[in-house]
C-alpha cells in the first residue's frame, strides 16, 4: 500500500462501501493517506462519513469546518445533532443544499431536532409538510407517519394539543407495532387508559411477529412497550397485574437503562408497603441516566425529581427535600406541585391547625423557601383549608389577593385551573356577575394567543349561552365557531348549534349523536316499574307497619362503678332506699336537722292538744309554753313596733 499513488488510493477508496459490515477504521485510514497529498472533496466526504459511522462526531465536525462545509451540510447537521447541539443543527438552512434528496433529508433531521428540543408543534409542522410530498426513498412515507405520531403523542403529554383535531385510530395504525405504540401513547396522554391498554397489547403482538428480527432485537424493541403498559396498569389500579408483568417480562435484562429504571421506579409504587429508602436508591440510579438521544424529556425528568423529593421527605431527610424543592422551583417557576412538599415541611413544626394560622405559616414559607408570595400551589392549600372550615369569605380573599399579585403575568393569571377555582368560589357566594366577568377576561386573553385554552373557551361559551343579553350570545357563537373550526368535539358542536339558529345549520345538526343511540342502553320498562323519583318532603311519612313491628326501643346502657365490682365487698343493704332515708344520711344545718327529725320514720310527732304520743315505743310528753314566755313574746312584738 505504501508504494501506491494517490490516484490509485482514490480509485480503491471509491470501490469501498460504507455499509455497517465494512471496516470503517480501514476506510478512515485510506482517506487520511489520500488527504496527506490531496484535498479531494469526495475523499473528505468519505472521511467524514467514516468518522460519523465510528461515532467520532467531534472529529467529523472539525474536518467539515476545515473543509469549508460546502456539500457537507447534512453531515454537519447530523454530527451536531448527535453531539447534542440541537440549536446548531437547526441553524443550518436546507435552502443552501442544491439537491432535493438532501434537502428532504435535512428537513427530516431538523424535525427530529425539534422533537428532541421539545418543540413538538414545529416537528409536527415539518412532518406534515414532508408527508404531502411524494416519497423519494423506500418506506419514507411510513417513517414520516410514525415520527408524526410520536410528535403528536409528546404534544399530548405536555397538554398542548387541546385545539388539535383528535385523530382516530385507523387500520394503518394497527399494521406496524411502532404506529400502534404511538397511538397508544396518545390515548394515555388523553386519559383513555383502557383503549391504550388494548393498543399496547396489539403493539406487543405485532412486535413479536416481526420477520427477520433476532430474539435479542425483539426484546430490545419490546422494552419501551412493556414500560408503558406497566404505567397504564398502575394508573388503572391493577397493581397485582403490574407486578406480575414486571417479574415475567424480563425488562430488567434489557440494555435500555432509562427504560429499565423508569419501569423499576413505577413498579416500586405498587408495593403494598413501599420503603422510601429503597425507592431513593432506585431514583438515585435514575439520576445517572444517559444523556443525548436517551435523555428523558423535561416533563419526564421533572416528575422523577418530584418523586425523589417526596421520597426524601418520607425518609425523614427534610433538609435534603427542601433543597431539592428549591432547586426544582428555581428551574421551573410554574411548577406548583412542589409547593406541597415545602408546605409539608413547614407545617410539621406548626403549633395550630387553624386555617388562619396555617395561612400565615405558608405565606412566610412562600417568601422564604420559594422566593415568591404569589405561589399558586400555596394559595390553593390555603383556600382548601378555609373551605374545610366553611369560611368561604376568607377563601375568596386569598384567591383575590393572588389574582392581584399575578396581574403582570397573564399566562399565570389566566391558568385554566386558577380560573376554575376562582369561578367556583364566586359561585359559592352566589356572585354570578363576578363569575361571568372572570370567564370573559380569561377567554379574551386566551383567544389573543396562538394556542388558546379549549377548556376556558368552552366554559366561557357555555356561561354566555345562559345570558339573555344579545351581545353575550353573539360572543358565545364566536367562541364555539373557533372551537368547532379547530377541534370539532360533541360538546363544541352542541354549543355551536345552541348559539346559532337551527335552520341555518342542518349539516352541524347531523353531526350530533342521534337520540336513539343515546337511549339504546336505557330500559324503559324498568324505569316505569321504579316510578318517577321525587324529592323528599318535609312531612313525616305515615306509618304503614303495625306497632308490633316498630323498631324496639334501645336499651339503656348499664352503668357500673369506675373501679368495677369487688366480689369480696358486701353490698350496702340500704342501697335501695332514698338517700334521706338511709342511716348514714347527715343533713346540713339546724333547719335541715329539724326537718329531717319531723319527716324521718319513728320521730316525735305532737297532736293539736299537746298530748303525748308513742314514738318508737316510748312515751313522750308535750311541754306547753308558760306565761312568762308569752309575756316576753308580746314584749318583743311591742319593741318591734316601736322601731317602726
Amino acid at each position: 500500500m505504501s508504494a501506491s499513488t494517490p490516484a490509485s488510493l482514490a480509485v480503491l477508496l471509491q470501490n469501498l462501501s460504507l455499509e455497517e459490515n465494512q471496516d470503517h477504521e480501514e476506510v478512515l485510514k485510506h482517506a487520511n493517506n489520500i488527504l496527506k497529498n490531496s484535498s479531494d472533496p469526495q475523499t473528505i466526504k468519505t472521511r467524514v462519513v467514516a468518522l460519523i459511522k465510528l461515532e467520532r462526531y467531534d472529529e467529523a465536525i472539525k474536518s467539515i469546518e476545515q473543509a469549508g462545509g460546502s456539500g457537507l451540510e447534512f453531515e454537519h447537521a447530523y454530527s451536531l445533532y448527535k453531539q447534542g447541539n440541537l440549536e446548531g443543527a437547526l441553524a443550518i438552512s436546507p435552502d443552501v443544499i442544491s439537491t432535493e434528496r438532501k434537502q428532504r433529508a435535512l428537513k427530516q433531521l431538523q424535525a427530529q431536532a425539534h422533537y428532541r428540543a421539545e418543540n413538538f408543534q414545529s416537528a409536527i409542522d415539518l412532518y406534515e409538510e414532508l408527508s404531502k410530498l411524494p416519497p423519494l426513498v423506500e418506506n419514507e412515507e411510513y417513517d414520516l407517519r410514525v415520527n408524526l405520531g410520536a410528535s403528536e403523542a409528546q404534544l399530548s403529554f405536555v397538554g398542548k394539543d387541546a385545539l388539535r383535531p383528535k385523530r382516530r385510530t385507523t387500520a394503518e395504525d394497527l399494521q406496524q407495532y411502532e404506529s400502534a405504540f404511538n397511538t397508544a401513547c396518545i390515548s394515555v396522554a388523553r386519559g383513555d387508559l383502557n383503549g391504550a391498554l388494548m393498543l399496547l397489547k396489539t403493539s406487543k403482538k405485532l412486535c413479536r411477529s416481526m420477520e427477520g428480527a433476532s430474539e435479542e432485537d425483539i426484546q430490545a424493541e419490546l422494552a419501551p412497550l412493556i414500560a408503558q403498559e406497566l404505567y397504564v396498569l398502575i394508573k388503572l389500579g391493577k397493581f397485582e397485574e403490574a407486578r406480575e408483568l414486571y417479574k415475567s417480562s424480563g425488562i430488567l435484562d434489557t440494555n435500555d437503562e432509562p427504560v429499565k429504571l423508569i419501569a423499576s421506579a413505577n413498579c416500586y409504587l405498587t408495593s403494598p408497603t413501599p420503603n422510601p429508602h429503597v425507592g431513593l436508591r432506585v431514583f438515585e440510579a435514575l439520576e445517572k441516566r444517559p444523556q443525548g438521544s436517551q435523555k428523558p424529556f423535561t416533563f419526564q425528568s421533572d416528575i422523577l425529581e418530584q418523586n425523589t423529593t417526596v421520597l426524601k421527605l418520607q425518609a425523614g431527610k427534610e433538609n435534603a427535600a427542601l433543597a431539592s424543592a428549591k432547586a426544582l422551583k428555581a428551574k421551573n417557576s410554574n411548577n406548583y406541585t412542589i409547593s406541597s412538599v415545602v408546605a409539608s415541611i413547614e407545617l410539621q413544626s406548626a403549633d395550630s391547625t387553624a386555617a388562619k394560622s396555617i395561612a400565615k405559616t405558608l405565606k412566610e414559607a412562600a417568601g422564604k423557601e420559594l422566593d415568591s408570595t404569589s405561589d399558586i400551589g400555596i394559595a390553593f392549600l390555603n383556600i382548601q383549608n378555609y373551605l374545610k372550615e366553611n369560611n368561604v369569605t376568607s377563601a375568596v380573599a386569598v384567591a383575590e389577593g393572588l389574582l392581584k399579585e399575578l396581574e403582570g403575568e397573564p399566562e399565570k393569571r389566566y391558568t385554566a385551573g386558577l380560573v376554575g377555582v376562582v369561578a367556583g368560589l364566586y359561585t359559592l357566594q352566589g356572585r354570578k356577575a363576578k363569575v361571568k366577568a372572570e370567564l370573559e377576561a380569561a377567554s379574551t386573553y386566551w383567544r389573543s394567543t396562538t394556542h388558546p385554552n379549549a377548556a376556558v373557551l368552552l366554559a366561557t361559551g357555555t356561561a354566555e349561552l345562559f345570558s339573555t343579553n344579545l351581545q353575550d350570545r353573539t360572543t358565545a357563537a364566536s367562541i364555539f365557531e373557533s372551537l368547532v373550526a379547530s377541534n370539532p368535539t360533541p360538546l363544541s358542536n352542541a354549543g355551536y348549534i345552541a348559539s346559532h339558529p337551527a335552520e341555518d345549520m342542518p349539516s352541524k345538526i347531523a353531526q350530533l349523536t342521534p337520540i336513539a343511540t343515546l337511549l339504546k342502553d336505557i330500559n324503559v320498562n324498568s324505569l316505569l316499574e321504579f316510578g318517577v323519583a321525587a324529592p323528599p318532603t318535609k312531612k313525616r311519612a305515615l306509618e304503614t307497619a303495625p306497632k308490633s313491628q316498630s323498631k324496639a326501643r334501645k336499651k339503656r346502657k348499664i352503668r357500673l362503678p369506675k373501679g368495677g365490682i369487688d366480689p369480696n365487698k358486701k353490698p350496702d343493704p340500704e342501697r335501695w332506699l332514698p338517700l334521706r332515708d338511709r342511716s348514714t344520711y347527715k343533713p346540713k344545718g339546724k333547719k335541715d336537722k329539724k326537718k329531717a327529725r319531723d319527716l324521718t320514720q319513728g320521730g316525735p310527732v305532737a297532736d293539736k292538744d299537746g298530748d303525748t304520743e308513742m314514738i318508737g315505743g316510748n312515751t313522750v310528753t308535750k311541754v306547753m309554753p308558760t306565761q312568762t314566755s308569752t309575756a316576753s313574746k308580746n314584749k318583743s312584738k311591742k319593741k318591734a313596733g316601736k322601731r317602726k
